[in-house]
């Protein structure tokens, strides 16, 4: 079962957050449907949440890409790491993706002054139809969603966010290109993509 269940409740806590590398300093006694991190064992920290009684858990992975959680009191943070910058966590990160994103398949199109997508005003975000929408009206603002890249698969990125068509200021609201990239299970269940998608 992959952490992205949880991610609703997902949340940075000011001493531990999202690609940083922690070390296990002790065995937690709390419980999750996840295995438990390991005392003495490195970890990457993937997302965090603070359940109803004030327990702030943190969803990691192994040097095998593999889910496990820990607690805040059982870790500490690794002061001197920088993702990129490892290729042991980098691959990890990696084999994690590959194993918990799903593919599908979205179309951008023409925003306002003609750009072949549109773009959240920070520049984070695209506005993605469903490609099952060819058989709906594309004048309706529901037969899309808004995908931050932070939510896509890292080799898709660079896809997802651009466009080999040229800006067109004719083609304001058009269709532009259709682009298939990765996503969390969750996601592409919770915008309906994985279920269209399906054969």
């Amino acid at each position: 079962m992959s952490y992205n269940k949880w991610n609703t409740y997902s949340s940075d806590i000011p001493s531990l957050k999202k690609n940083d590398l922690v070390y296990i300093t002790k065995n937690t006694r709390a419980r999750h449907s996840l295995p438990k991190a390991e005392k003495g064992k490195k970890y990457l920290v993937l997302s965090s949440y603070t359940n109803q009684l004030g327990t702030t858990k943190y969803v990691v992975i192994n040097e095998n890409g593999k889910e496990h959680f820990t607690t805040e009191k059982a870790s500490e943070k690794v002061d001197v790491f920088i993702l990129k910058n490892s290729e042991t966590w980098m691959h990890a990160r990696k084999m994690w993706l590959d194993e918990t994103y799903v593919p599908v398949f979205g179309v951008h199109t023409y925003d306002y002054i003609g750009m072949p997508y549109v773009s959240s005003r920070d520049g984070e975000a695209r506005y993605i139809k469903k490609l099952d929408a060819f058989a709906k009206s594309y004048s309706s603002a529901t037969d899309g969603v808004w995908i931050n890249k932070s939510q896509v698969h890292d080799a898709d990125v660079k896809l997802f966010m651009s466009s080999s068509f040229p800006p067109d200021a004719k083609k304001q609201g058009e269709l532009s290109e259709t682009v298939t990239f990765r996503v969390p299970m969750w996601l592409a269940e919770k915008h309906g993509f994985f279920n269209d998608n399906k054969g």
